[in-house]
């Protein structure tokens, strides 16, 4: 029997989501026009219904438009600290008096040690009285359990002062990989993947410059994205089954906009994110 993985993405869009609040560009103006796919909020995932990713102050309105209920989330692994992947105000609204919740229900939140300092105050005292929610401290290249999930951490180049990490993700039949913010891989997980040799079925890498040439460490753009589809293919750590997928985009990317990008990232083998897609692999 085939078993499948699912992943969602709820929301696409960097920091500043795409229109952006006060933003007259080009591609905000486009995007308030056309509408639909070409509107993106701050980035978060859903894998299998169970397993989220980043916990943006989005989270609300992700719920509701996707009719998601958390209840059925018993884990998240965030993916560093600010504030457009973390919203830790809202882990608040899991204590009694804001929230009902059957018994026995638990919540563990994964991430860095800098995520810990921003999700664990909120924790502490009412929550971890209940028992509804913790956190775990995960460490790059130090594979975890989380559920049916085995999930590995790697090492993320990001502001290192947000503690950034991105994640692989295996139910023992599918991986994945859900790569944001990174710039290109670090070279020790190249070396990691070397040495582990996965198969991934499912690649998602931060485009947030689109097809804007890079000149800053810490994100990437399509032609960055390119290189790690390459080097993926070389190392056979991908193959013509691999589904990759552009996915976290600023409207400071030149052609960023949804119905604009699409034919580009096409010519390359990519799919283009968009707010509420589903991908079963």
């Amino acid at each position: 029997m085939v078993i499948n993985m699912e992943i969602q993405f709820l929301g696409t869009a960097a920091a500043e989501g795409i229109p952006a609040l006060w933003c007259d560009c080009e591609r905000c103006r486009k995007s308030r026009k056309v509408g639909g796919r070409a509107l993106r909020t701050r980035s978060q995932a859903l894998i299998d219904g169970t397993l989220l990713i980043d916990f943006p102050a989005d989270t609300y309105a992700h719920i509701l438009q996707n009719g998601i209920d958390l209840l059925n989330v018993t884990d998240c692994i965030v993916t560093h600290t600010h504030s457009d992947h973390l919203y830790p105000t809202d882990i608040a609204m899991l204590k009694k008096g804001f929230s009902h919740v059957s018994e026995g229900f638990h919540l563990t939140f994964h991430g860095s040690a800098k995520v810990g300092e921003r999700v664990s105050p909120q924790i502490a005292g009412q929550l971890e009285k209940e028992g509804t929610c913790s956190f775990h401290e995960v460490k790059a290249f130090e594979p975890f359990a989380a559920g049916k999930y085995t999930i590995t951490p790697l090492t993320a180049i990001h502001d290192p002062n947000a503690g950034p990490l991105f994640y692989q993700i295996s139910d023992g039949e599918k991986t994945m990989i859900y790569g944001h913010d990174t710039h290109f891989f670090h070279d020790d997980v190249w070396a990691y993947w070397e040495k582990t040799h996965p198969h991934f079925d499912l690649v998602s890498l931060d485009c947030t410059n689109a097809c804007l040439p890079l000149n800053y460490v810490g994100h990437m753009g399509l032609a960055e994205n390119v290189q790690v589809k390459e080097k993926m293919l070389e190392l056979g750590l991908a193959d013509d089954k691999t589904i990759f997928i552009c996915n976290h985009f600023s409207h400071n990317g030149t052609h960023a906009a949804y119905d604009d990008f699409v034919p580009i990232a096409a010519k390359e083998g990519f799919g283009v994110s968009y707010d509420g897609m589903k991908v079963t692999f």
